[in-house]
């Protein structure tokens, strides 16, 4: 019945939410933003927690992450507040499994508006095989 497909497809969720986790990089190297947001490139690297249940990148000096958010797009964030807020300043313009996945373009946020960059790319470090 209802509940069983239900059942299931939720199984099928999060085994594809682990499948991505597990596939996704440990270190995301954020480039190409030369504009207004261009403190936000640089190298994040993934923390033990989940945000939505999916995988969170924390940039190694300061306190700005890329993290996927509540409707499914990879957002970078300022703060750790922004986060919980579900907010950033630049965005994927779809949703996507890994912020890395291939044919992902982003967009930043200029004050006003989302202004597409294709320049932005995330590619992703290896991952630790300790």
């Amino acid at each position: 019945g209802h509940t069983a497909c239900v059942a299931l497809l939720e199984e099928a969720m999060s085994q594809a939410i682990e499948e991505a986790c597990a596939s996704a990089a440990s270190k995301v190297h954020l480039s190409g933003h030369t504009g207004l947001r261009a403190n936000l490139m640089g190298s994040y690297k993934m923390e033990e927690e989940r945000v939505n249940e999916y995988s969170l990148y924390k940039k190694a000096e300061e306190d700005h992450y890329i993290y996927r958010n509540k409707s499914g797009n990879w957002m970078v964030a300022e703060e750790r507040a922004h986060v919980d807020g579900d907010l950033g300043w630049i965005l994927t313009k779809g949703p996507a499994q890994l912020p890395t996945s291939e044919g992902v373009t982003w967009q930043y946020w200029d004050g006003e508006k989302w202004v597409p960059d294709d320049a932005i790319s995330a590619i992703g470090g290896e991952r630790d095989t300790a």
